[in-house]
């Protein structure tokens, strides 16, 4: 049986939607790999196979035979996913349903992505730890799709032979379930590693105006990560939502969070050192203190008229309230106790709260910053931020 030609502005419609790469796999579709000369290397395959026929891969589907040959039942495959979908093994899984949900997305994203100005650039740098054993899938296309979805910005991975971009990997350092003096110190070298050198030298270069920040590690690496990246650049904080299981921001508006700060009842001006509780994604109690914190003086930030909770912080709105009111602290403290040396930090927040807490200090105006780790239900202090 001779097949029918597909129409060549069908073709150049595939080929555009999917910018010229394998829509399953992602292979750029218009160079060879071993010569890297010009070639077209793709295939155009149907979703609903072109004959109504048992022997067509999906043929015996009820789209009308005249639709079958147009752009939005084509899609623009390498050679061996192509071969793959239509083998008889693979027809019960790439189904017709499956197989259009993957060509809408893939197209979606495509002209979302090269509708952006290129001007909107942004470096992404991705923290990736553990807490407590657990860790939450923090994958390249995974901060691509929440950089585009959420701010409209284009995606870049910088400084990397694969493209990765900033990465920093502490998975594999020793004694995370415990924490402790080494695991603490071995893991801030590593985010200063890369931060203090490799980011430094891309500022140098003028190569990087925007940061988008991605991280999951225990709160007090956030603090730390966040106290990397200066007053610069711009940096946008990302987290990510139970509620959604992404880390994309939400687009929808979101009722405004206030929040509140409670001040001590009778302020010592001479007072070298002081507490800070963050109550946001849950509640410290004063009797959680260790000891010798109990009789310093007490700040606590916590959402106004809302009960802490891990939703408070569910919008980049949120997120900005959060950060003025740490400033305004920070603010206050350095104009009326000039003598205070040492703010020690308890916090329950989300993952964006920690990093712009340490964003917010200014180590030149601002106290030093002991931040505390809970373990087995008790607080200890496991990093400075001077």
């Amino acid at each position: 049986m001779v097949r029918k030609s597909i129409p060549d502005v069908e073709r150049l419609k595939v080929w555009v939607r999917a910018g010229g790469r394998c829509e399953l796999c992602g292979i750029y579709l218009l160079e060879g790999k071993l010569t890297y000369q010009d070639f077209t290397l793709g295939e155009l395959a149907h979703i609903v196979g072109q004959d109504a026929t048992a022997n067509s891969p999906r043929g015996m589907d009820p789209l009308p035979k005249n639709q079958r040959d147009l752009a939005d039942n084509l899609m623009l495959l390498c050679r061996g996913e192509h071969n793959e979908i239509d083998r008889k093994g693979s027809l019960d899984v790439m189904t017709v349903e499956r197989l259009r949900r993957i060509k809408r997305e893939r197209e979606a994203w495509i002209r979302r992505l090269t509708g952006l100005n290129p001007g909107a650039g942004t470096a992404v740098i991705r923290l990736i730890g553990q807490v407590r054993g657990q860790e939450v899938e923090l994958t390249k296309p995974t901060a691509t799709e929440a950089v585009i979805r959420s701010e409209e910005r284009f995606p870049e991975f910088p400084l990397s032979l694969h493209g990765d971009g900033f990465e920093i990997d502490l998975r594999h350092v020793p004694g995370e379930k415990t924490g402790g003096p080494a695991y603490w110190e071995q893991c801030r070298q590593q985010i200063d590693r890369v931060l203090e050198h490799k980011l430094a030298d891309a500022l140098r270069e003028d190569s990087v105006q925007h940061v988008s920040a991605f991280a999951f590690a225990r709160l007090p690496l956030l603090v730390h990560f966040g106290s990397r990246l200066d007053d610069t650049f711009h940096v946008s904080i990302y987290q990510r939502h139970r509620s959604t299981e992404s880390w994309c921001w939400p687009s929808t508006a979101e009722t405004t969070v206030r929040f509140t700060t409670e001040s001590p009842l009778a302020p010592s001006p001479d007072a070298s050192q002081g507490v800070l509780l963050l109550n946001i994604s849950g509640s410290i109690q004063a009797g959680e203190l260790p000891g010798p914190l109990a009789t310093l003086p007490r700040w606590t930030i916590s959402p106004q008229n809302l009960t802490p909770s891990v939703d408070v912080i569910n919008s980049l709105s949120a997120l900005d309230e959060f950060t003025s009111a740490l400033r305004l602290l920070l603010s206050e403290l350095e104009a009326t106790h000039k003598n205070l040396q040492r703010l020690h930090v308890l916090a329950a927040v989300p993952v964006s709260a920690a990093v712009a807490l340490g964003r917010v200090h200014d180590a030149n105006v601002h106290p030093a910053l002991v931040i505390y780790d809970r373990t087995d239900g008790q607080y200890s202090a496991a990093l400075e931020i001077a």
